[in-house]
């Protein structure tokens, strides 16, 4: 039974141990090859029919330095998948598609010049709700749309489109690039949580049997 309290201290000890470096794991900026991001679109309006979009996804094939190649695939609400493979982006010269990616050394005030976007205004730093999990992020203006980048990886996470006759919505559904929050905590974090939890209760409880028999042992 001694055997089992010194469980209970190695655990106390080492569980915000084992918390923080799932967090610092975490912590880790920027993208690699693999990752993955989805989107759920939606309009108001009367949109033309190359802007029914239902959902997009976007595939991080690989990163060297700050060039990205990138696979998209969009689906259309009259069931098309249209599939664009082989896009490469290049965060330094302003190549970065549909306000794919930015920088994630910018700040509120800053300019960012895109090819296709123009200038870029960042206009400020807030939290969204974004695949689940709060994310601080990068908001900016550039011409007819508000775009919300992941401050930590420089993606984008939601937009907002304003056309004449009709607007855009896009946020993020579902990514590999953080784990959804439970009671806001990391759900990795959360059930380990509640696995070292239980492990305790466990073993207290054994622990209070074993001293109830030891009890009624001394009074036999």
């Amino acid at each position: 039974m001694q055997k089992s309290i010194s469980i209970i201290i190695v655990l106390i000890l080492f569980l915000p141990l084992a918390l923080f470096a799932l967090v610092s794991a975490e912590a880790i900026d920027g993208v690699k090859g693999g990752d993955w991001i989805k989107y759920q679109v939606s309009e108001t309006g009367n949109p033309t029919s190359d802007f029914r979009i239902v959902w997009a996804r976007m595939d991080i094939k690989s990163v060297q330095g700050e060039t990205l190649n990138i696979d998209v695939v969009t689906a259309f609400a009259n069931g098309t998948i249209y599939p664009e493979n082989g896009i490469v982006l290049n965060l330094a010269t302003g190549a970065i598609g549909d306000g794919f990616f930015i920088p994630t050394n910018l700040n509120p005030g800053d300019k960012y010049k895109s090819e296709y976007e123009g200038e870029i205004t960042i206009t400020g730093v807030e939290k969204i709700e974004a695949g689940g999990a709060e994310r601080t992020v990068l908001s900016g203006v550039a011409n007819q749309t508000t775009y919300y980048w992941d401050k930590q990886t420089g993606i984008m996470v939601a937009a907002n489109s304003n056309f004449t006759d009709f607007s855009m919505f896009t946020k993020t559904s579902a990514t590999n690039l953080w784990q959804p929050q439970i009671l806001s905590l990391n759900s990795t974090i959360f059930y380990l949580l509640v696995v070292a939890v239980s492990i305790i209760l466990a073993i207290a409880a054994a622990i209070s049997i074993w001293r109830l028999k030891l009890r009624r042992r001394s009074l036999v």
